[in-house]
């Protein structure tokens, strides 16, 4: 009997396949996608980096170069049997390049050791997901690469039977294809990176949203609620529509054409044409085409030559072109027979389609994007959800009615890799990128892990937020409870600063005014020998040539004479120390006692510090009370209203006062005190007013840079003597840092140099800016915090942190906004009126 259809036969077969919004069948681990519309595509990821804000030109192509590799290998591969593009397109392998870029909000790095804190701080940041796809069919060998007659058999019979081919006829392709994507860098996207390729319509949720097309634009509804609010409404008219509907976003889809770059090179702005339209708010682009060899696309220029000459003469003729506009064009087409005859010419890609989705309420005119650049955008009126289908991985559908044939070097140097990104993968966080909103860390054990250069700088004139920066890195490094637990020393040279505030309760301070008793330096106790190196060294033999080489340039013996008592105070302290002594004063003492040490050699020492309570911080007169350690936590280190006298710079040393000398060499133990007391435990140490430590011994920041990378410490270098770093030769020892604001403009090309980055004149520009237009409004082309301002001109609240170009490990310079949450940057601006507010002080 024959089998009757009903009406319910055919509701149930409609149904046998998902309507879902996917091109897929099925996805495989190593990246092959299986579409609905049959055959194998293979999927890799492309490496993002810096474009719009690399170092260099050069820096910029570096990060085009894997996908034009990609093509040239493509094209390389491909097998025709004449170069006439009629009779050899059938053979061009397609391309999907797929870019997203969707906004979400803040969470912080997986391998963050103070998550929570980083949670409560930033959890208002909007950052950018970005991932970019390169896909391209696979092609079939019947029966497989090392195929028999029987395989072949098989083969076809699997295919009449299933309308598949076996994969075994995709391994040999795979397998070369596979080789050229991953010598040119791409790898196997993740689990996740293929959720946010399938989903970022629906804002990398799930798949299963609602969407509703319109003429020129479509709904995605993420919640069921807000599906059924537009339900209940009328579904057809969405400017009815309240605002506010939960789960609910618009997106349009255009269509880009008119790329005026044919030839154009690398090297020029308009180049970069995928970031101004991620700049302009695209969420998606996607660009289709097939690879066409450069043999055959040189035959094309000769070929249609006369035809192309005849249409520009015809424009001209009807008054569609005048003079400069046919010469243009003239001058175009030998260009392209020139480079294609050189055989320097990139590959073709042809029948190219770019589709593009953007974040908008509807509102925006997609006819004027293009403003100002290199393409044109015109609205897919009509054709939104086919044009979302176009983007789909693995999709068979068209919707583009503007194709183009480009040279690949138009889309591999488009900026289609570009994200400002920059930092470590774990750390202190630093910002925001200004360009893409990645959040900016800093490690603290990068370089001991990468064996790279130790020293970071953070360089700016007064006023760029160096302090700031310096006190909220220590709290993050140092805080046991809202940072890493990490043992942080900070030294804070500036007379009557005072950052602890800023540093929490489990701030250990040290303050020279202990030292040097009252705040005119009168009535202090000597001889306490907190900095005295026999104290804070490792072993004894470390502590007896650095307190030798110490007292040898503070010279406290008579006539400023040290004769020959460099051999003898070794010989006397080492003894002193066999004896249990554990201070420089006490082991003299005992060797003067016990016949190893002369009064001429000991008693000038002694008598110093008991009479001078700085020159007392390095000789130590007791074996036991406070030194300086370090703890899991934070110490500050800070002059207070103690009379540091220092030498100028450039002053011979033989010519120094006492007192210059015994502030230069505290200023000496200081710093290598603070490197040694968290030695061996990825310690952190902070120097602010770095010039004032190279002013008193520039060898001793130099020896720094030599020696932290073993000590297991990473030092921080706070300055705006910029040129003093490299005067200091410390530019062979600072490998990372952060350029601030700076007026000068000496100053900001000696920090470029420093750091090795192009002076250009837009950076130079923005890096010595002031933060008002005369008395006017914030400058947002500076580098300075900005602020608002009263009518009566005084600063209240922020809008924007200071913007550093941060300078990486990974050769990476990235402008970032310093974000500092603003109760910790209540505690500690430096700004006047921000300290009389929290002093209680009026000011008038």
């Amino acid at each position: 009997m024959a089998k009757t259809t009903t009406r319910q036969d055919i509701h149930l077969e409609e149904h046998t396949v998902p309507h879902m919004p996917t091109a897929t069948k099925v996805r495989y681990g190593d990246g092959r996608i299986l579409p609905v519309g049959g055959g194998l595509w293979l999927y890799r990821k492309i490496p993002l980096a810096p474009v719009k804000d690399a170092k260099t030109h050069g820096d910029a192509l570096l990060v085009g170069d894997p996908i034009a590799q990609a093509f040239e290998e493509i094209a390389s591969e491909t097998t025709y049997a004449t170069a006439r593009r009629s009779m050899a397109r059938a053979r061009y392998r397609p391309f999907h390049l797929l870019a997203v870029n969707l906004p979400r909000r803040y969470s912080p790095p997986p391998r963050s050791r103070h998550a929570r804190q980083q949670q409560e701080w930033f959890r208002g940041e909007r950052v950018q997901d970005r991932l970019v796809l390169f896909g391209t069919r696979l092609n079939d060998i019947v029966g497989g690469a090392d195929r028999s007659f029987r395989d072949v058999v098989d083969s076809i019979a699997t295919s009449l039977a299933t309308y598949e081919v076996p994969m075994s006829d995709y391994q040999q392709d795979l397998e070369d294809v596979d080789d050229m994507l991953t010598r040119s860098g791409f790898t196997i996207p993740t689990t996740k990176d293929f959720h946010l390729a399938e989903s970022w319509w629906a804002a990398g949720g799930s798949t299963g949203a609602t969407l509703l097309p319109h003429a020129d634009h479509f709904h995605v509804f993420q919640t069921v609620a807000g599906a059924q609010t537009a339900a209940r409404l009328d579904v057809e008219s969405c400017k009815s529509w309240p605002t506010g509907i939960e789960g609910h976003h618009v997106l349009r889809m255009g269509s880009v054409y008119g790329l005026d770059l044919p030839f154009q090179a690398a090297k020029e702005p308009l180049s970069a044409w995928v970031t101004s339209l991620l700049d302009r708010g695209a969420v998606m682009v996607s660009i289709r085409g097939k690879v066409e060899p450069s043999p055959i696309t040189r035959k094309e220029p000769r070929r249609q030559r006369a035809r192309y000459l005849a249409d520009i003469r015809n424009a001209r003729a009807e008054g569609k072109m005048d003079d400069q506009e046919q010469e243009e064009r003239s001058r175009t087409i030998e260009s392209v027979e020139a480079a294609y005859a050189g055989g320097k010419a990139f590959p073709t890609l042809v029948e190219t389609s770019v589709v593009a989705a953007f974040n908008t309420d509807g509102k925006k005119r997609l006819e004027t994007l293009g403003h100002g650049t290199a393409f044109e955008v015109a609205p897919m009126d009509n054709r939104q959800a086919i044009a979302l289908a176009e983007s789909w991985v693995g999709s068979p559908v068209r919707s583009n009615p503007n194709l183009m044939d480009l040279p690949s070097s138009a889309v591999a140097y488009s900026g289609l890799p570009n994200l400002a990104t920059v930092g470590d993968s774990s750390g202190a966080t630093v910002g925001f990128t200004v360009r893409d909103g990645q959040e900016a860390l800093m490690s603290a054990t990068a370089s001991s892990d990468q064996d790279t250069y130790p020293l970071a700088a953070v360089v700016g004139g007064s006023g760029s937020g160096k302090s700031q920066l310096m006190t909220f890195l220590g709290h993050q490094y140092g805080d046991p409870e809202h940072g890493e637990g990490r043992p942080v020393i900070i030294i804070d040279p500036k007379k009557g600063s005072d950052f602890s505030e800023g540093f929490g309760e489990s701030v250990t301070t040290y303050s020279l005014d202990s030292f040097s008793g009252d705040a005119t330096g009168a009535g202090g106790v000597g001889g306490t020998g907190v900095f005295d190196p026999l104290r804070f060294s490792k072993t004894p033999a470390d502590g007896v040539n650095t307190a030798v080489s110490m007292l040898h340039f503070a010279r406290v013996w008579e006539n400023n004479s040290t004769q020959n008592f460099e051999a003898d105070l070794q010989a006397a302290l080492k003894w002193g120390i066999s004896q249990g002594a554990r201070a420089i004063g006490t082991a003299l003492m005992i060797a003067k006692r016990d016949g190893k040490a002369t009064a001429e050699l000991a008693d000038p020492i002694i008598r110093q510090s008991q009479n001078d309570p700085l020159f007392g911080a390095i000789v130590g007169l007791q074996d036991e009370g406070e030194i300086l350690s370090a703890s899991e936590g934070i110490t500050y280190i800070k002059v207070g209203n103690a009379n540091l006298e220092l030498p100028p710079p450039g002053v011979d040393q033989s010519s120094l006062s006492l007192t210059q000398r015994v502030s230069a060499t505290l200023i000496r133990m200081m710093v290598y005190g603070s490197a040694e007391a968290p030695r061996d435990r990825r310690g952190v140490l902070l120097l602010d007013e770095a010039w004032v430590f190279l002013d008193a011994g520039a060898e001793e920041v130099e020896r720094l840079g030599r020696l932290a990378r073993s000590l297991e410490v990473f030092p921080i270098l706070f300055t705006q003597r910029i040129s003093d770093l490299l005067e200091a030769n410390l530019t062979n020892h600072i490998a990372r840092g952060i350029i601030l604001h700076t007026k000068d403009p000496k100053e900001a090309r000696a920090a470029f140099q420093l750091f090795g980055v192009d002076a250009t004149e837009e950076r130079m520009s923005f890096t010595t800016a002031p933060e008002r237009i005369g008395k006017g409004g914030a400058n947002w082309r500076s580098r300075k915090p900005l602020f608002r301002y009263d009518d009566a001109g005084e600063r209240t609240e922020p809008l924007r942190g200071a913007i550093g170009l941060y300078c990486d490990l990974d050769d990476r310079a990235v402008d970032v906004e310093i974000k500092i949450p603003s109760d910790f940057l209540a505690k500690t601006s430096t700004n006047a009126l921000d300290r009389a507010r929290r002093e209680g002080r009026k000011v008038f």
